[in-house]
């Protein structure tokens, strides 16, 4: 809640969320979309990976989800829709591609939302770079203008790594080890096996071990870390 929670804070402009695979970062920006709409109505630009991805989602994803809350619903102008352009009371919402430079052009917005930005083709064609494009979008609403992007990361100078780290502020999710309590973040050093184990073995017999006390940490132990977890600075 705390990356969505930064999304009402007025002194955020950028909200940069670095994760792992299958986290609830999509789901996030699903969930930050919909507070805008009930919220506070304003231009917005959803970016994703390909315009077919952008395609899928309007269908599957948000506009079920439109759907399905009251609140949403109420808003929700579904006779006048595209697949690629929502329609609500008070504002609309463009889904782009950023593989497709026409997607991205044209229209002004006030919040921004990039989804998977490893994933995005080095240029829109010929028209620059698909972060850089979308965000001319945002020059009317130059004082008052918050973006959100989130990706799992890819090499460190690919998109969401590069800006994690001009951020401000930087802030990581500690979780508590089941032994000993003590916070820390997972590193890579810390996972563990067998020696002189094939690939396949070793995958099954790896674990965790606590920085701290050196106790044996394995996968039944992570919903309840998780959910005990917090961001540190």
């Amino acid at each position: 809640t705390v990356v969505m929670d930064a999304f009402n804070d007025p002194a955020v402009e950028e909200i940069i969320f670095c994760k792992c695979t299958q986290i609830g970062g999509t789901e996030a920006a699903n969930n930050i979309f919909g507070y805008v709409i009930a919220q506070d109505p304003s231009p917005t630009l959803i970016v994703y990976p390909t315009i077919l991805l952008a395609e899928y989602t309007s269908k599957n994803r948000l506009q079920p989800m439109l759907k399905l809350s009251p609140a949403l619903r109420e808003r929700y102008a579904c006779d006048e829709t595209k697949i690629l352009e929502l329609q609500f009371d008070g504002m609309y919402a463009v889904l782009a591609g950023s593989n497709s430079p026409a997607s991205l052009a044209s229209r002004p917005i006030r919040y921004l939302i990039l989804d998977e930005v490893d994933k995005y083709d080095r240029f829109a064609g010929k028209e620059g770079d698909p972060i850089s494009l979308a965000k001319e979008r945002q020059k009317t609403f130059a004082t008052n203008k918050k973006t959100f992007m989130t990706s799992t990361p890819t090499y460190k100078n690919g998109n969401i790594w590069r800006a994690m780290q001009q951020a401000d502020e930087r802030k990581q999710y500690y979780v508590p080890c089941p032994h000993c309590g003590h916070y820390q973040t997972l590193k890579f050093q810390q996972i563990k096996w067998p020696e002189l184990q094939d690939i396949t073995e070793a995958k099954e017999k790896a674990y965790y071990l606590c920085e701290n006390c050196n106790g044996i940490i394995m996968d039944q132990h992570k919903p309840q870390m998780l959910a005990h977890g917090r961001w540190q600075s």
